[in-house]
């Protein structure tokens, strides 16, 4: 069904609906016909790809009904066909545009009770090569984008009542953070950041009994980490990648969505405020 404003509504296929909206429940009539309310349980944004498609295919086998994020319409589109919900969003557009949009969603629909933070963008690049404009870029979408979404969510939290503890902010963040990688510099630099942002985001919401935490995923084999090594001229780095893990392996998408979704709706509560490292012990290895 996607994301529509009240009124009335003509799909692609030439059929007329009225839409009403009650936060995040939305109710849609076709041809006199009423269908279900939708009840969004969770945001997951970056959710068309790698970890955060994952974590959408995750929580709708838990009988939970996410809303998928991202700046890929196309994607999101195939969600829609299979019945999920997607809303477009950009993390590389200014904060003021980030703002404004996820402030939009959050009157059209009622606070989630998760939130899924997995968007992100890397560049094979030392941080001295990189540009002015890749910083920017790779701010907005790694670590500024981020922290405007959670602030805004979570200020809308604190409006709304909800059962203690229950509601959880789960960031996506990287092994680059302990240990960053050289030829990814600006991206290490801005997963570091997004560390520290989300231990003082638990702070200041847990006196509102909201958890937050980070998963630090270590190489894992997603379509931004597949599009680095496209390149035969980079197998010595591809195989120095295998070796930095104890497994001698890749992750895999499912296996970092498979400690999200248990972190979030399973874990006890005293989980809170800390980052759970999941990389084939990379960081362990002597």
């Amino acid at each position: 069904m996607g994301l529509l404003l009240p009124g009335p509504y003509t799909a692609a296929n030439g059929n007329t609906y009225s839409v009403q909206h009650n936060a995040a429940k939305c109710r849609v009539s076709a041809g006199g016909k009423e269908r279900r309310w939708v009840q969004i349980d969770a945001w997951v944004v970056g959710g068309t790809s790698g970890i955060g498609a994952q974590v959408v295919e995750r929580l709708r086998a838990r009988g939970l009904q996410p809303l998928a994020f991202s700046n890929d319409e196309k994607a999101g589109g195939h969600l829609r066909d299979r019945g999920l919900e997607f809303a477009y969003l950009d993390l590389g557009l200014s904060g003021e545009a980030v703002v404004e949009r996820t402030e939009t969603l959050l009157r059209q629909y009622d606070p989630p009770t998760y939130l899924f933070m997995s968007a992100g963008l890397t560049r094979q690049q030392a941080a001295v090569e990189t540009s002015v404009a890749e910083w920017e870029l790779l701010a907005n979408v790694n670590l500024l984008g981020v922290v405007h979404v959670c602030n805004a969510v979570a200020r809308s939290w604190r409006l709304t009542p909800a059962d203690p503890w229950i509601r959880h902010c789960v960031i996506v963040g990287s092994v680059n953070a302990f240990r960053p990688l050289s030829s990814q510099g600006a991206y290490s630099v801005m997963k570091a950041g997004l560390h520290a942002y989300a231990k003082c985001l638990s702070n200041d919401l847990a006196e509102d009994q909201i958890r937050v935490n980070v998963i630090a995923p270590g190489a894992i084999w997603t379509p931004m980490n597949e599009a680095l090594w496209l390149d035969d001229r980079d197998s010595i780095a591809k195989q120095k990648v295998l070796k930095s893990s104890l497994l001698g392996r890749w992750g895999e998408p499912q296996e970092i969505a498979d400690v999200a979704v248990w972190l979030a709706l399973d874990s006890p509560t005293f989980v809170s405020g800390t980052e759970l490292v999941v990389d084939g012990g990379h960081l362990a290895q002597r």
